[in-house]
């Protein structure tokens, strides 16, 4: 596999050593593993910065290179202005991963690309459906990314998800989040409360909301939640939604039911679920889990 190094800003590598890089290392063992040996090609800087003394092509020299990936790697870096740039560029914005991405457990560049060409829409009950876009590099196609509801409002919103967003969220207070340290708002939607603590201020919750809701792909929508009740299981595996997780911490036969041990993140059910995506919880298969909304275990 030819790979080509996209440094953004303030990453430091060198050609000869990127490899053995703290910040690339699990990123090219990931890349190794399914495909054989990675031989680096070229590595480019999205804003050339002299302090980093790189030997680096120019980003115009990409289209004349011959080469399976680009592998993009920055200090949280995000990857749309990337894609951009490439494509004024005339390169093949398909090729273009972020390193965290490919660290994902199952990853293949044939997965990755049918996910990003599938414009999914993730309604989650926390913070799994930020996640997910931030590690992926997705676009942020759904209004629940940087905020949670209670396992009983979200199970209220989700039967008729589609005609409660047509109304209009409504502020209702402030709240101080002491491990954030922020104030966040909280909304009420047609009966349903919302606490946006991704946000510091009502007016950017209300606006970003309006903004996603309106980006929802309804053909492609999973929906996911956690819930230590059975009771809640049955009722979130009777939901009209075609892809559906719904993690717990007992065994079940349902089809949308992900059974978590307990002894993944010390007994919290949340961490664990949000481990699938970040790779620490390696107990279902992310990349089925997102395409198909299937229940696969890791293979090897």
């Amino acid at each position: 596999m030819n790979v080509v190094i996209w440094v953004q800003y303030d990453t430091i590598a060198t050609q000869d050593k990127a490899k053995e890089k703290t910040f690339l290392k699990p990123a090219f063992a990931a890349l190794d593993k399914p495909k054989g040996i990675v031989n680096l090609v070229g590595v480019v800087e999205s804003v050339p910065m002299p302090i980093n003394k790189l030997n680096t092509i120019d980003k115009r020299e990409l289209v004349n290179l011959d080469f399976d990936l680009v592998l993009v790697t920055g200090h949280d870096v995000e990857l749309a202005p990337i894609l951009a740039e490439a494509e004024q560029l005339g390169l093949d914005t398909d090729k273009f991963v972020l390193d965290r991405t490919v660290c994902l457990p199952g990853f293949t560049l044939e997965k990755y690309q049918e996910l990003r060409r599938s414009n999914l829409s993730i309604l989650s009950m926390g913070w799994w459906a930020g996640i997910a876009y931030h590690k992926l590099g997705l676009p942020e196609l759904s209004p629940t990314v940087g905020m949670y509801t209670s396992e009983e409002h979200f199970m209220n919103f989700l039967p008729e998800a589609r005609w409660h967003l047509k109304k209009d969220l409504h502020f209702e207070r402030t709240e101080y989040n002491y491990d954030l340290g922020i104030n966040y708002p909280i909304f009420w939607l047609d009966g349903t409360q919302w606490f946006m603590n991704g946000f510091t201020n009502d007016a950017d919750a209300l606006e970003t909301w309006n903004e996603r809701k309106d980006k929802i792909n309804w053909s492609n929508v999973l929906v996911t939640m956690h819930t230590t009740s059975p009771a809640v299981l049955e009722r979130f595996d009777c939901l009209p939604y075609p892809k559906k997780a719904c993690f717990v911490p007992f065994e079940t036969e349902l089809e949308s039911g992900f059974y978590l041990d307990p002894k993944f993140c010390g007994g919290n059910l949340l961490h664990a679920s949000e481990g699938i995506l970040t790779g620490e919880v390696q107990a279902y298969d992310v990349w089925d889990l997102l395409l198909y909304g299937k229940k696969s275990r890791l293979i090897g």
